[in-house]
């Protein structure tokens, strides 16, 4: 079932936002998260915390999917405690720096699914 499809009927703006991050995070278009995110806030500056606080986990769900390992996300998570905090604050400095911060952070779980040992 395509996201758009689950999240249909719902009144509130922030449903169909959390699809459009999924859906661009599946395009690998860090950019165009930001740019929905900000477009988002600039029309409804109230719900600066619930658009921001899903991000992560948004990212983190992501990064499991395309690498097929939660225990390299994990992994990521415990040597680099604040990435979340990290995400937020990218996302509030623009586009740019959020399109660094997530480059590195796919880098590094990148690195670590590749070090991981495959089970027999």
């Amino acid at each position: 079932m395509a996201v758009s499809q689950i999240y249909k009927g719902h009144d509130t703006p922030l449903v169909p936002l959390l699809a459009q991050f999924d859906a661009l995070l599946l395009a690998d278009d860090y950019a165009g998260v930001a740019k929905a995110l900000a477009d988002f806030l600039e029309a409804n500056p109230t719900s600066r915390y619930l658009a921001l606080e899903p991000v992560p986990f948004k990212i983190s769900t992501y990064l499991t999917k395309k690498y097929g390992s939660s225990s390299a996300v994990t992994t990521f998570t415990l040597r680099r405690s604040t990435w979340a905090t990290e995400v937020q604050n990218a996302l509030a400095a623009g586009p740019d720096a959020f399109v660094a911060l997530m480059k590195e952070i796919d880098t590094q779980v990148a690195e670590i699914t590749k070090a991981a040992k495959k089970l027999s």
